[in-house]
């Protein structure tokens, strides 16, 4: 089968479309032929070689993430049938035409929601939700400001937040066209965050007053600014650092204004369910496929890269040109 994988970490260069032997499936594990695998930034933060909380063995083939058809059934699996379009999450092994998954951690493709759209729910979708409604604890009325909110995340996240009853939401985003996107997904304020004084202009949309929610993914010196917009116990939650750019905390900055910082990873926030993690992950999910069946989430797939342009994949992921989910197709 042919499979993108990277012998030495680095730039997107070091990602090869080669031929690889194809997997077997063990006990209690699935062969799946893979129809879209999902890109993401820690993918591209693991072959950057930059810190990242799980280990990264060479060589290695990124992609946590796939929708796939069941190929073959491993021993002891006897109640999949051959056939059946699933969705998993992998600790490794995405992007190839083949992938080896758990039986008992796949997850359905939700009624009336494409395959390929179904990725944006996982790592995306669950972030969001989990982000907003668990870790911010929103709550009714209150202001959240989203950075990068044209981004997988970012997308989802300013929708629920509208759904969870957020009084304003102010996206943040790199250009006309990103911005134009967040207006139209629902928020009330779309700014630029390359433009410096970009807090003032945060303030000046909540009426001149600070905001009650953060969501926090650049790093660097807009972690430092959007701190500057944090109103009295507000809660900043800090989910990725796509400046790669360092976020230097000085807690005793919060202290007067009782403001809380907050991160999250997502498969540490699940594996904390314990033996519920997958009904808790299922119930989730339906929830969201309910939201998008009646209209109120609109996924955003807009991103396809073929398998064999991982890499194009990667470089428009870290120039912050995509919007949305992105995709590879075998």
């Amino acid at each position: 089968m042919k499979a993108v994988r990277y012998h030495q970490k680095g730039a997107p260069e070091v990602l090869v479309y080669e031929d690889v032997a194809d997997p077997t499936p063990g006990p209690g594990q699935v062969l799946l032929r893979v129809l879209a695998s999902g890109v993401n930034y820690a993918d591209a933060t693991r072959r950057s070689g930059h810190h990242y909380p799980r280990p990264t063995p060479l060589p290695f083939t990124p992609g946590s993430e796939v929708v796939g058809v069941i190929d073959k059934l491993g021993p002891g699996v006897t109640n999949i049938a051959l056939g059946t379009t699933v969705i998993a999450w992998l600790p490794q092994g995405g992007y190839a035409e083949l992938a080896v998954a758990d039986a008992t951690e796949l997850l359905p493709v939700l009624a009336g929601v494409a395959p390929a759209e179904a990725l944006a729910l996982i790592i995306q979708g669950l972030s969001a939700a989990l982000i907003v409604k668990r870790s911010a604890r929103l709550q009714t009325g209150e202001t959240v400001l989203i950075e990068g909110a044209a981004g997988g995340v970012g997308v989802i996240a300013l929708q629920l937040a509208k759904i969870y009853g957020a009084g304003k939401i102010i996206g943040m985003a790199s250009t006309k066209e990103k911005r134009d996107l967040v207006l139209s997904l629902g928020a009330d304020v779309a700014i630029d965050y390359t433009q410096p004084e970009w807090p003032d202009q945060v303030r000046a949309a909540n009426g001149g007053k600070p905001v009650d929610v953060i969501l926090e993914m650049t790093g660097g010196d807009v972690f430092e600014k959007a701190l500057d917009c944090l109103a009295p116990f507000g809660r900043m939650v800090a989910y990725g650092n796509a400046s790669r750019q360092p976020m230097t905390l000085n807690v005793q900055r919060l202290l007067p204004l009782n403001q809380s910082v907050t991160g999250f990873f997502l498969s540490g926030f699940v594996q904390a369910q314990g033996a519920d993690g997958k009904a808790f992950t299922e119930a989730l999910l339906a929830e969201l496929g309910g939201y998008v069946r009646d209209g109120r989430l609109r996924l955003q797939v807009d991103q396809r890269f073929k398998l064999s342009q991982a890499a194009d994949a990667h470089r428009a992921l870290e120039s912050r040109q995509t919007t949305g989910k992105v995709v590879l197709i075998p």
